[in-house]
């Protein structure tokens, strides 16, 4: 009796031991840094790799721990019984209620909440001395698990079209949490995290609400002379002016580099670049994107086809990146550039 009662509580620790391992797993794969497990993988850890497959696949990672979990709790229930029947051999029904009850706290504290805790607060390390078991015991459950793997998959298929909005939202609060990881662990520095997360947050608005209206912009027309050009360059402070085309005040289509014309010595108009033109609805960083592919400062502003502002290479750095310039920037020039003339005449 006294053998078949140490068999017995041999398999209530291992069945213990079991609950310990899944449940603290299951922990640590939803905590551990997905960006610290790549740069391992891309070292060529094999360890590291190992983990980053399951949380690619999380399919075969939940199949795998959900059975895990079914296996301890039936070798526990069945562990409880060994003993209660080697022990107790009258009134066993009884009396494995009353063990159960006993060793319910037990299993709690010693299978679920400690294993979790300490699986939250160290996940890599720990999930690292746990590898090889997962990965035999995910081998060994995969007849059972296979099933629930393809039926997760299926669940996920038919209902795609219905998730692909919440993969967008959740896709951005993993990214968020990889920034966060990746500044937690010096691979990032706070100015890095900071201008990757801004410019996810303004990347894909609108240029058309940074734009700087038509009506507010000073230039010159395409008949005027280098003096013209000067003039307002030098009133500015700035390096290139908008031209417009004779009669139409608010249409500004090119830009002069004041550089290039005093060089040539040649009228504003044969030393002219046409700006690149964008709908307001284009996203900021594709015009910024542009802009920098083509070498230009400008670009003009549309809608419905009619140019209604301007907007300017490092005004969209400025907001994507968030740069601090100083207030004294070209485009506040040229916004201010007639309010600064009249000043000087009066």
């Amino acid at each position: 009796m006294t053998f078949s009662v140490l068999l017995s509580v041999l398999l209530f620790l291992v069945a213990l031991k079991l609950s310990a391992f899944f449940s603290g797993s299951e922990t640590g794969f939803y905590r551990v840094s997905t960006l610290q497990l790549t740069l391992q993988k891309q070292r060529g850890d094999t360890v590291a790799g190992r983990l980053f497959y399951f949380v690619a696949h999380p399919e075969r990672f939940v199949a795998t721990t959900l059975v895990g979990n079914n296996v301890s709790n039936y070798l526990t229930t069945l562990a409880i019984g060994l003993i209660v029947g080697a022990v107790w051999q009258d009134g066993a029904g009884g009396n494995e209620i009353v063990a159960t009850l006993l060793l319910t706290p037990v299993i709690f504290i010693f299978g679920e909440l400690i294993p979790k805790s300490l699986y939250y607060r160290a996940p890599m390390s720990l999930l690292r001395a746990g590898s090889l078991r997962f990965n035999i015991c995910y081998y060994l459950f995969l007849p059972i698990s296979f099933p629930l793997i393809r039926l997760s998959r299926f669940v996920s298929n038919f209902g795609q079209s219905d998730k692909r909005p919440l993969e967008v939202v959740f896709g951005r609060t993993r990214l968020y949490g990889v920034l966060e990881a990746g500044q937690r662990e010096g691979l990032l520095t706070e100015l890095q995290r900071n201008l990757a997360e801004n410019l996810m947050q303004v990347a894909n608005q609108p240029v058309g609400q940074s734009a700087i209206s038509a009506s507010s912009i000073h230039g010159i027309s395409e008949s005027a002379s280098i003096d013209d050009a000067v003039a307002v360059a030098s009133a500015t402070d700035a390096s290139h002016v908008l031209m417009r085309p004779d009669g139409e005040p608010n249409h500004w289509s090119s830009v002069v580099r004041i550089a290039d014309m005093l060089t040539s010595e040649l009228a504003p108009r044969l030393v002219k670049q046409s700006l690149p033109v964008f709908d307001a609805a284009t996203p900021r960083l594709e015009v910024l994107a542009a802009l920098f592919r083509d070498y230009s400062p400008f670009a003009a502003v549309t809608e419905n086809g009619e140019i209604v502002g301007i907007i300017r290479r490092q005004t969209l750095v400025s907001e994507l990146f968030r740069v601090v310039r100083p207030a004294s920037t070209e485009l506040e020039s040229l916004l201010f550039a007639g309010s600064h003339s009249e000043s000087g005449q009066q």
